[in-house]
């Protein structure tokens, strides 16, 4: 065989080992992309379910989650995102179309939300809280002086305080559905009272500014 020849089979073969390499390299990009997208459709998918324990529209969380995954292209697998828990965790997928190796891959994505504790909710409803959180991250500053409380420690400070406590069994505080807030300047709790409601929260005792709880409760 000539040199001619034999440079021809070596330049073929380089060509087709460089078209594999390519072909293969645009596989690879393609997971990579699956994965980053999948991973920003978890990212979506489980803050949106926090969202909703936060402030709650009327949905069911893991039905927001699904929803932000779809919009970012990813398919829900699962989200524990229970209402009246203070975390979302959701796992997505994504279907990846594999030309050179002629077949498809699912990339899977997993993310977590949480809603942080505040020092004062042990013994507080859980949709309370999420809704308290949203309170506290609006307005800074803000502090629980006075959350849940036994029955033993109602009638205390009711006997303390007849006309400023309720007799126990009758306190919102005893069912972990009130708190009473601290308030840094006049203006932080100018600002709790605006943004109460949008945070699902209400003050309803006129003469006691600081005694907030779930509106509708």
């Amino acid at each position: 065989m000539s040199e001619r020849g034999s440079a021809s089979i070596v330049v073929a073969g380089a060509v087709a080992l460089a078209a594999m390499v390519a072909a293969l390299s645009g596989d690879l990009s393609r997971v990579v992309s699956a994965r980053a997208r999948a991973q920003t459709a978890a990212d979506a998918a489980a803050l949106g379910a926090a969202q909703e324990l936060v402030i709650p529209a009327g949905r069911a969380p893991d039905d927001v989650a699904r929803d932000f995954a779809e919009r970012n292209g990813a398919r829900l697998v699962a989200c524990r995102c229970e209402p009246g828990t203070t975390e979302a965790v959701a796992t997505v997928e994504i279907e990846v179309d594999l030309p050179l190796l002629g077949q498809s891959r699912i990339i899977h994505a997993a993310a977590r939300a949480v809603i942080a504790a505040l020092p004062g909710i042990e013994g507080l409803q859980p949709f309370f809280v999420a809704r308290l959180m949203c309170l506290f991250e609006a307005v800074d500053g803000l502090w629980i002086v006075s959350g849940f409380r036994t029955s033993a420690e109602q009638a205390e400070l009711h006997e303390a305080n007849p006309d400023l406590a309720a007799p126990p069994g009758s306190s919102n505080h005893e069912l972990g559905l009130a708190a009473d807030l601290g308030y840094p300047t006049d203006a932080a709790e100018g600002a709790a009272h605006a943004h109460a409601a949008g945070c699902g929260l209400e003050f309803p005792i006129s003469y006691e500014p600081w005694h907030v709880e779930p509106i509708g409760v």
